[in-house]
C-alpha cells in the first residue's frame, strides 16, 4: 500500500513541477503549441439532443475511443474505472460478474445502454446487467451523466445512466486489426472495418479474448479459463439529405469458469457457464422540416445464461421509440416522446424454476431547452409510465447552467426524480412479492466549472445529494423481497485536467461519498468513502511514442450492511506505450498494477497482481 501512495504522489509532483515550465514555455511559444481542454466537446446523453458538454445541467463525463485505444483496454468495465463518481467492482477478473454504481446508490439504479436504448437483464436479481463481459471494439464513446435521469430515460435510471455510443462510418473506408499476448497465456484480438461509400456508411468490428485466467477464489489457486469474443456493427443508408436508416448490431457470447462455496469456504470449484447476448437496433432518423426533427428506433435485446450443473437464465427487451424534437431559432427545443418496452424472463434450476414472465410499460415524456439570455440554458421535463402491474409513476426534473462569459466559469445544477420498478425475478419467483412497489429516488447537485490559463486547465467541482426511499432487500424473517429500507447518499466531485505542454497533459478527480441506510445510520456494503483518480498522458517524438500512467485510489469501504468488516484502502498504478513503427504499423503493451497491490475488490475473490501485455496494432 505505502509504495502505491509514494507512486501516485510521484504522478502528482510530476505535474505540479511541469506547471512552471508549462508557464515558460506558453510564453516563448506561439498560441496553441500547447493544445486548450476540449470544452466543445459535444454529447447527446445528457438532453437528447446534441449539446455542448459544459453547458448541459448534468454532470457528464465521457471516456473516448482514443482514451481507450492509448490505454491498450479491451475490457469496458476497466476504461470506466476511473470515471469520478462510478464505482465498479467484479466478482474477480475474466469475466467475474461486474456491476456498476454511481455517488454512492446501489447496483441496478444506474441505467446502462446502447446507443440509447437499454441494456438489461430482467430475469437477474434487480434486473441489472452484467458488464463482465463487454468489450471496447467498435466505440466511439461511452457518455457517462449523473444524477436523475428518470425524467428521459424511466426505470433504472435513478442515479444515472452510462450510454455506449457505436462508432459511424465516415470518409474513405479503412480498417484496422491488432493482436498480443501477455500474462495468464491470454491472447487478444481485434480487427474492423469503416468507412462511407455514397449514400452508405458502415463499421464492423470483432474482438476476442481467451486466457487460462487465475483462480476466482482468493484462497484458490487453480485457474479459472476465460474466453469472449464479440461483435457489433452500424449501417446506414441515407435515403436523402434529411433522413437516414440505420442498423446497429452487438453479439457477444463468453465462456467462463468460476468458484463457489463449499461448506461455508468459497473455495477452487470446476464451476462453469456460458453466457450468450445480443442487441440489435433498427432506427430512423429523418429532419421533414428545418424546424423538426424525429428518430424512430426498434430494438430487442436478449440474454441467456447455462451454467455447468444445468440451471439457465433467459431474458428479453423489445422496445419502439418515438422521439420527436421542435425547434424555435437557437432558443428553445421542445422534445417530445413515446416508448414502449416489454420485458420477459425464465429461469430453472436444480432447487426452482419460474415459467416465462413478462411486463408491459408505456411511457410518454417531455421536455423543453431554453436558451433565452446569453449563457444561460435552462431545463425543465416530466415523464409518465404506466406499468402493466402497478401505478404509474410520474417523474421530472428541472436544470440550469450559466456561462460567464469574461471568465470562463460555468455554473449548473439540476433537481429531479427517479424510480426502479422491481425486477421479474423480485415480482414472480419463489422469494418475490407482487405486491413490491417501485424504489424512488429524489436528487439534486451544484456545480461550477472554470476554465483557466487560456482554456489549458479545467477545474469542476460538485455537491451531490440523492435521497431514496422503498429501497427493495431481500427480508430474512419472510424469505422474500420487500420495499424494507430508506437510503441517503451525499457527496462531493472534484476533477482537474490540464494541458501543461505540448507533450504533457495530466488529469485528476477525487469522490468523497456518505452513503447511508438512515434505518440503522450504518455505512452501505462496498460504497467507498473515498475515491481518487491520476493520470498522465506524454505523446513524444511528434506523437510517434505516447506513454500513458494513471493510478486509482479506493478508500475504506465495508463488506456488509452490519459494518463488521472493513476493507483496506487501496492503490492500483498502470501503464501503456504505443509506438508508431511505421504510419501504418504500431506495437502497443500495458501493465496492469504496476506495483503488484495486493487489495481486495470484493471480499474473497482474487484480483489481479503485476501483469503485462504486448501487441500489435496496423491501420490501413
Amino acid at each position: 500500500m505505502r509504495k502505491s501512495l509514494i507512486m501516485m504522489a510521484g504522478l502528482a509532483l510530476l505535474a505540479a513541477q511541469a506547471a512552471p515550465a508549462w508557464a515558460a514555455e506558453a510564453a516563448s511559444q506561439e498560441d496553441g503549441k500547447t493544445e486548450a481542454i476540449k470544452q466543445s466537446e459535444m454529447v447527446v446523453t445528457a438532453t437528447t439532443t446534441e449539446e455542448n458538454i459544459n453547458k448541459v445541467p448534468s454532470t457528464t463525463f465521457v471516456v473516448t475511443d482514443q482514451e481507450i485505444t492509448e490505454k491498450a483496454q479491451w475490457s469496458l468495465p476497466d476504461a470506466l474505472r476511473d470515471v469520478p463518481g462510478l464505482y465498479i467492482r467484479s466478482n474477480g477478473p475474466f469475466g467475474g460478474v461486474t456491476s456498476l454504481s454511481m455517488r454512492g446508490t446501489q447496483s441496478g439504479q444506474t441505467m446502462l445502454m446502447l446507443d440509447g436504448v437499454r441494456l438489461g437483464d430482467p430475469i437477474s436479481t434487480n434486473g441489472s446487467y452484467d458488464m463482465a463481459n463487454l468489450l471496447t471494439g467498435g466505440i466511439s464513446q461511452v457518455e457517462v451523466v449523473q444524477g436523475p435521469q428518470s425524467t428521459l430515460y424511466g426505470s433504472d435510471a435513478m442515479a444515472g445512466v452510462v450510454n455506449i455510443i457505436t462508432k459511424r462510418g465516415q470518409g474513405a473506408p479503412t480498417g484496422w486489426a491488432s493482436a498480443g499476448y501477455g500474462s495468464y497465456n491470454t491472447w487478444q484480438g481485434t480487427a474492423g472495418t469503416q468507412g462511407q461509400i455514397d449514400r452508405f456508411n458502415f463499421m464492423l468490428s470483432g474482438g476476442g479474448i481467451s486466457t487460462d485466467g487465475v483462480s476466482k477464489a482468493k484462497s484458490g489457486s487453480e485457474d479459472d479459463p476465460y474466453n469472449a469474443y464479440q461483435f457489433n456493427g452500424r449501417f446506414g443508408f441515407d435515403i436523402n439529405d434529411n433522413t437516414e436508416v440505420y442498423f446497429i448490431g452487438y453479439y457477444n457470447k463468453a465462456d467462463t469458469d468460476y468458484d463457489g462455496w463449499v461448506n461455508g469456504q468459497f473455495v477452487d470449484t470446476p464451476d462453469s457457464m456460458t453466457t450468450e447476448a445480443y442487441t440489435g437496433i433498427l432506427g430512423l432518423t429523418n429532419s421533414p422540416v428545418s424546424w423538426w426533427n424525429q428518430k424512430l428506433t426498434f430494438s430487442y435485446g436478449s440474454v441467456d445464461n447455462d451454467y455447468s450443473d444445468d440451471s439457465t437464465y433467459k431474458s428479453y427487451i423489445t422496445t419502439a421509440q418515438w422521439l420527436n424534437n421542435l425547434l424555435y431559432k437557437d432558443i428553445n427545443t421542445l422534445t417530445l416522446g413515446v416508448n414502449w418496452q416489454r420485458e420477459q424472463g425464465e429461469y430453472s434450476t436444480v432447487w426452482d424454476s419460474l415459467p416465462e414472465q413478462s411486463m408491459d410499460t408505456l411511457s410518454f415524456y417531455l421536455q423543453d431547452q431554453l436558451k433565452v439570455l446569453e449563457g444561460l440554458y435552462l431545463l425543465g421535463g416530466v415523464r409518465n409510465d404506466d406499468y402493466e402491474h402497478f401505478d404509474n409513476k410520474t417523474t421530472w426534473r428541472v436544470g440550469a447552467s450559466y456561462t460567464i462569459a469574461v471568465s470562463d466559469t460555468t455554473f449548473k445544477g439540476t433537481y429531479g426524480t427517479g424510480f426502479k420498478a422491481p425486477s421479474l425475478y423480485q415480482l414472480y419467483s419463489p422469494y418475490g412479492d407482487q405486491d413490491l412497489s417501485p424504489e424512488t429516488s429524489k436528487g439534486w447537485d451544484l456545480g461550477v466549472v472554470q476554465m483557466l490559463w487560456n482554456k489549458r486547465i479545467e477545474l469542476g467541482l460538485t455537491y451531490f445529494n440523492i435521497q431514496t426511499d422503498d429501497l427493495i432487500n431481500f427480508d430474512m424473517n419472510t424469505w422474500t423481497y420487500q420495499n424494507l429500507d430508506q437510503v441517503k447518499s451525499q457527496g462531493v466531485e472534484f476533477y482537474a485536467r490540464a494541458n501543461l505542454l505540448s507533450w504533457l497533459s495530466a488529469d485528476f478527480s477525487w469522490t468523497y461519498t456518505d452513503a447511508q441506510d438512515e434505518a440503522t445510520g450504518k455505512e452501505l456494503a462496498y460504497d467507498p468513502r473515498d475515491k481518487g483518480t491520476l493520470g498522465v498522458r506524454l505523446p513524444l517524438m511528434g506523437d510517434r511514442l505516447n506513454i500513458r500512467v494513471w493510478a486509482l485510489y479506493v478508500g475504506n469501504r465495508y463488506a456488509d450492511a452490519a459494518n463488521t468488516t472493513e476493507l483496506d484502502p487501496y492503490v492500483t498504478v498502470n501503464a501503456a506505450a504505443t509506438y508508431k513503427i511505421t504510419n501504418w504499423l504500431s506495437v502497443y503493451g500495458n501493465v496492469v498494477n504496476l506495483t503488484d497491490e495486493d487489495y481486495v475488490e470484493i471480499q474473497d475473490y482474487t484480483t489481479l497482481g503485476l501483469s503485462g501485455f504486448i501487441g500489435l496494432r496496423a491501420d490501413f
